[in-house]
């Protein structure tokens, strides 16, 4: 999906909700989505796939009703608003140490892969995180307590303090 459909998405997001984004302020983007700064300290992420968006809201309200907004010692974005015709969520932005990014995730199940390619998934997180890894792997577990199986965990999804 091109950059301009994004951004015509979160810029209607704002009109309807009555806030500013600023479209020069890009915080981040990736191969599902981008994601901008608002007037009122949040994030607007305008997301290019259904399946993407449908999975990152269903985690992000989740989370939210069940009062998280901290997990194993990383910051959980708090879910302001969303919009399924625009495919745009609203969260709090959120600094180090912090987790990311729900789009990829599986939800209640974990995903249908063989012992040795869950082994493998699970050697390469650890070759990304180095010492970092026991941390990261009692995230993973915290997460799968409300049903979510993170299957995209990389830096800069998992951020930790400096």
């Amino acid at each position: 999906m091109s950059d301009l459909i994004l951004q015509e998405r979160a810029k209607e997001y704002g009109a309807r909700n009555g806030i500013e984004i600023d479209l020069d302020r890009r915080i981040g983007f990736g191969s599902d989505g981008e994601v901008w700064e608002t007037n009122r300290n949040t994030a607007v992420k305008a997301l290019g796939k259904k399946l993407n968006y449908t999975t990152e809201r269903i985690c992000y309200t989740r989370l939210k009703a069940a009062g998280v907004s901290e997990i194993s010692g990383f910051s959980v974005p708090v879910l302001f608003g969303f919009d399924d015709e625009l495919q745009v969520i609203e969260i709090e932005i959120v600094t180090p140490p912090f987790i990311l990014d729900f789009g990829k995730v599986w939800l209640d199940n974990p995903p249908d892969y063989s012992p040795e390619a869950m082994e493998d998934s699970l050697r390469e997180i650890e070759e990304r995180f180095g010492e970092n890894f026991p941390k990261v792997r009692s995230l993973l577990a915290a997460l799968k307590f409300h049903g979510i199986y993170y299957m995209d965990a990389k830096p800069g999804n998992i951020a930790f303090a400096e």
